[in-house]
């Protein structure tokens, strides 16, 4: 029996190679976040030119072609995956981090809690549960039946053994979700 689902679990009604919603659900989910890692690094190293540190654009444009063209590849499909294992999903934010760094020049010695509230870029994990609760929301109010039943489930306890995409909207941030935060909360009081 081949599994789909994240820890070597099936999900259930769903085979491998299913389309769902215009998305082909892999094996598992970190190989998924796996493939997505490999493709975002494709497009920053293609990019690299255009976003790095010698380039003329502004960081307004900079970051306006990250949150285009890479954000999109490593966010897609991300209410399915936002629950994954932490660890994969820091591989991610490190490619966010790595363009943080080379699009402001910036010394290693600078904080990327800095540098994100700088470019005003939420942590990947943030957009993912934003995304995530977008994608709840409009999906609570759907026409169909069967789909706002899916989204008014209640999320399993957290000891609960098999984490659920909706839990992601009740877990704690992360640090650097955390501490980029606190430095934008600050940033809005004082102007």
């Amino acid at each position: 029996m081949k599994y789909a689902g994240n820890y070597g679990m099936p999900i259930s009604g769903f085979l491998p190679g299913y389309k769902v919603m215009s998305y082909i659900l892999p094996l598992r989910i970190t190989d998924h976040i796996e493939r997505v890692r490999n493709t975002a690094i494709f497009y920053r190293v293609r990019l690299s030119i255009m976003l790095g540190r010698k380039s003329k654009l502004s960081l307004r444009n900079k970051r306006t072609i990250f949150k285009m063209c890479i954000r999109m590849v490593v966010t897609n499909a991300s209410p399915v995956f936002a629950h994954a294992d932490p660890k994969a999903l820091n591989r991610l934010q490190v490619i966010q981090n790595k363009f943080c760094i080379s699009a402001t020049d910036a010394h290693w010695s600078i904080r990327n809690s800095i540098l994100h509230r700088d470019l005003e870029l939420p942590t990947i994990s943030k957009y993912m549960k934003d995304a995530s609760k977008i994608f709840f929301d409009i999906t609570g109010s759907h026409p169909n039946a069967f789909l706002r039943a899916a989204v008014n489930y209640e999320p399993p306890p957290s000891c609960h053994f098999v984490p659920r995409p909706r839990n992601v909207l009740n877990d704690l941030p992360d640090t650097l979700t955390a501490a980029v935060e606190s430095l934008m909360e600050v940033n809005d009081m004082t102007d």
